[in-house]
């Protein structure tokens, strides 16, 4: 077998490793799990990828994304290596394919969704995959106190049973002290053996500005910063309405959402990866899995739900170790809300009960029935029928996933699909008397072999120019053939996808954990508290905050965020900058003075405190009236 020098060389084209890629594989290789902790852009895939390639067998990977696992399967294949996926809305027959180039073909990586790994068929065929390497991708997932926690990953224990000797690597960019360990418990790690790269970006300057006029501000910092940027908000309308605004002044913009039909999306994706478009504006829809390392700019106009999602969607800025920056807009709006979210912001038990019972009315399930059924779903029409901010019945629908009762995937894009339905002998007869319909007939059978016992995948922008029509007309006609019941066609779908784990019950019936509920309600409070505290504290570096977050000791200070470079615009070390504000802050809270009368009342330097003043003035935190007292502004309260 090749090392694995030549093996990163021959096929990504690079002569050495990232920092610490190289202990990760050869830690893999050893036949030890593995737990790689690398931010992002650190070159996860690799440290699973180089490892297989330099052994017998198939790697089997499992990620959550079906996007990311598309994206990563035509990597490989663009490299030379055989990759494929199962994911949810594959029909039996092409899973069956997938299965059999795994099982006596030459695939390498089989990429495949959690839920798929309690089906029947999955479960049958594993037994005759020569599997050598398991991978667990975005591996917080598996942990209740992850940001994203997704009962299907629990599934996986049951496969490392049935793969015993098989080493397992698993990776995330993201995850506490907590996470770590419970991760390793719930893969079944035979031995402790995580392996941690520093969440310090020494070239990432972290930002949390006050703003009430938030575009404006966006406006000024895309004047300030050169180069591409990404814009994170909260909702599809506004991704919308922020890239008309940047580009009604002048800014190359476009926007992106999982609204977005396939082809939308990719076309969204490449002129921005191309610098064709300068600021993408997105959900938390975009981002995963693309590698574009000279981002300047990562701008939330909207507060992250949590530390972890926020850390691993700013970390997309300055991949080429380049000075980039990660700017959090503020504004008292956002912090009300949050407030908001904090003391009720986590559904209800009779919340959950009602969106149950709503969701299996809006997707049209019958009692007892619905287990492994996919569905095509909207969450701004199911929103409308639930009368409630999508915010909310989104929350309501994570909780319920977290139940196991259904998984709510990204937009799925699943192929035109046809199915013979009338005998042979008919469809002869329905060729002589259909003249019109007859070269659409003859064209279909004879490149869809198999299409009487199964669906069959088809392009219809590839018909198109062989049989010299437009693709609206063998649209057309492929409608007609299906209502004179000749096929059955079942056109392309390219939409969020509900997948039910089990039939529909009666609410009455449904069970829900308590103990886990009141568990995961603890968790999203302390998750939305630790964002608060990050957007208010202007004392402590925010690298230093991130980091301690998960985990990590930090000696020094990084001296780029917002809050280092302020403190040297006070001109004061760390400690006395701290007490500095912290004696403000306590004299202002008594009632309003003026800078005179404080600094009668501080130890300081007039410099000193003016500096200070001129600080706290310029993130919103203290304000001047018009008698010249000074205020410290309160954080808005919820009524």
């Amino acid at each position: 077998m090749p090392t694995i020098h030549e093996i990163l060389k021959k096929y990504w084209g690079f002569s050495k490793f990232r920092p610490l890629q190289e202990e990760i594989i050869q830690s893999v290789l050893d036949g030890k799990d593995t737990l790689a902790l690398l931010p992002t852009g650190g070159g996860k895939s690799l440290c699973f990828q180089v490892p297989a390639m330099a052994k017998e067998g198939l790697c089997l990977v499992i990620s959550p994304l079906i996007a990311l696992m598309k994206d990563q399967v035509y990597n490989l294949n663009q490299r030379g290596i055989k990759a494929a996926a199962i994911y949810s809305g594959m029909n039996t027959k092409d899973i069956d394919a997938v299965l059999s180039g795994c099982a006596y073909g030459d695939t390498k990586f089989l990429y495949i969704s959690p839920e798929r790994l309690t089906t029947d068929t999955f479960k049958v065929n594993l037994e005759r995959l020569n599997i050598s390497l398991l991978a667990v991708d975005e591996a917080h997932c598996i942990s209740q106190w992850g940001y994203d926690f997704r009962p299907p990953y629990l599934q996986i224990a049951e496969v490392r049973e049935r793969l015993k000797h098989v080493p397992i690597i698993a990776l995330t960019a993201t995850a506490t002290l907590n996470v770590v360990d419970d991760i390793q418990e719930k893969l079944k790690f035979k031995a402790p053996n995580v392996m941690r790269k520093s969440f310090v970006r020494i070239n990432l300057s972290y930002v949390v500005r006050p703003s009430e006029t938030k575009e404006e501000t966006l406006l000024y910092i895309l004047g300030k910063v050169p180069g591409t940027a990404v814009v994170y908000v909260r909702n599809r309308k506004r991704t919308k309405e922020c890239a008309d605004y940047l580009k009604r002044n002048k800014i190359s913009a476009d926007f992106y959402h999982a609204g977005l039909n396939h082809q939308e999306r990719s076309q969204k994706q490449e002129d921005w990866i191309k610098n064709k478009t300068r600021v993408i504006v997105c959900t938390n829809a975009f981002g995963m899995g693309i590698d574009k390392p000279n981002v300047r700019l990562v701008v939330h106009l909207d507060l992250a739900d949590s530390l972890e999602a926020y850390f691993q969607e700013a970390g997309r800025a300055g991949r080429d170790e380049k000075k980039a920056y990660a700017v959090q807009l503020i504004g008292d709006s956002d912090l009300l809300q949050l407030q908001e979210k904090i003391e009720k912001g986590y559904p209800s038990l009779e919340l959950l009960k009602l969106t149950y019972e709503k969701l299996m009315v809006f997707l049209r399930v019958a009692y007892d029935s619905g287990e492994f059924q996919s569905f095509d779903f909207d969450l701004t029409d199911f929103s409308k029928l639930m009368k409630m901010p999508p915010i909310l019945v989104q929350q309501s629908l994570k909780v319920l996933e977290q139940q196991s009762l259904f998984y709510l995937s990204e937009s799925v894009t699943k192929p035109s699909q046809v199915m013979a339905k009338a005998d042979k002998e008919t469809l002869f007869r329905f060729q002589t008397q259909n003249k019109a319909l007859e070269p659409m007939v003859k064209f279909i059978l004879r490149t869809s072999e198999g299409i009487f016992e199964d669906y069959v995948s088809v392009e219809e922008e590839q018909f198109a120019p062989r049989m010299k029509i437009s693709p609206t007309e063998v649209i057309r006609q492929l409608q007609q053939l299906h209502q004179l019941g000749i096929f059955s066609y079942q056109p392309r779908k390219d939409k969020p996808q509900i997948t039910l784990l089990r039939n529909r019950v009666r609410t009455e019936h449904v069970h829900f954990d308590m103990a886990f509920l009141d568990a995961r309600k603890k968790d999203f409070e302390t998750k939305l508290l630790a964002m608060q505290e990050y957007v208010e504290d202007f004392m402590i570096c925010r690298t230093r905050t991130l980091v301690n977050y998960f985990g990590e000791h930090l000696d020094k200070d990084c001296e780029i965020c917002d809050v280092c470079l302020g403190r040297k615009k006070v001109g004061l070390p760390l400690n006395k900058f701290g007490d500095l504000i912290a004696l403000i802050k306590t004299q202002l809270d008594r009632k309003p003075i003026t800078q005179e009368m404080l600094l009668e009342t501080l130890n300081c330097k007039t410099a000193e405190l003016s500096n200070a003043i001129y600080y706290l003035s310029d993130l919103n935190i203290l304000y001047i009236d018009r008698n010249d007292k000074l205020h410290w502004r309160e954080r808005p309260k919820t009524e």
